[in-house]
């Protein structure tokens, strides 16, 4: 019997930015879950875009090849794009897969947001 992963987004408006809040599983078969919802917000011209995986406990590389394709968009796009990655697992696959240089990764979203701010 295998273990079904799920991952529940939200999206929420702050002065900053928009953020797009994952909990749970970020793999291959969830992973199309966050991309949708990310690419509607983006669709809708942002002037910011924060991506919260404080609540994701497994990253997969569908989940890090997501956030790479956000970091191009927003780039492109000229989207501030935030990361708020601090759990070990997610940090570590950032990290390793050098996307903290493609975007800004922080501890909380009150740092992601303190981060924007700052750029303005």
């Amino acid at each position: 019997m295998t273990e079904e992963r799920t991952l529940t987004v939200r999206v929420r408006t702050t002065p900053e930015a928009v953020v797009v809040a994952a909990a749970g599983d970020l793999d291959l078969a969830t992973a199309p879950v966050l991309r949708a919802q990310a690419g509607e917000v983006l669709a809708d011209g942002p002037g910011a875009l924060i991506v919260d995986l404080d609540g994701i406990g497994f990253c997969g590389s569908a989940g890090l090849q997501v956030l790479a394709e956000l970091a191009a968009r927003t780039s492109e796009d000229g989207v501030p794009l935030a990361v708020v990655a601090d759990r070990y697992p997610v940090l570590r696959a950032v990290r390793l897969s050098r996307l903290d240089e493609a975007f800004a990764v922080h501890a909380t979203v009150e740092d992601a947001r303190a981060w924007i701010r700052d750029r303005r």
